[in-house]
């Protein structure tokens, strides 16, 4: 059997594997993204405020 380049180029075999490795990727960058917020001064005294209001009575 021969294999051509238009057999190459639209040969599907792994791509749900590639398209759940990107999901994965990009859920990661999502959640690094949101830890590095979370962690900033600005957010922390936020939260932190926010919570100390709550409880107070």
């Amino acid at each position: 059997m021969e294999f051509t380049v238009h057999d190459f180029l639209h040969d599907e075999t792994g791509s749900a594997s590639v398209e759940y490795a990107l999901c994965v990727l990009g859920a990661a960058m999502l959640g690094g993204v949101l830890i590095a917020i979370l962690i900033s001064d600005q957010v922390s005294t936020a939260l932190a405020k926010i919570i100390t209001d709550a409880l107070s009575p």
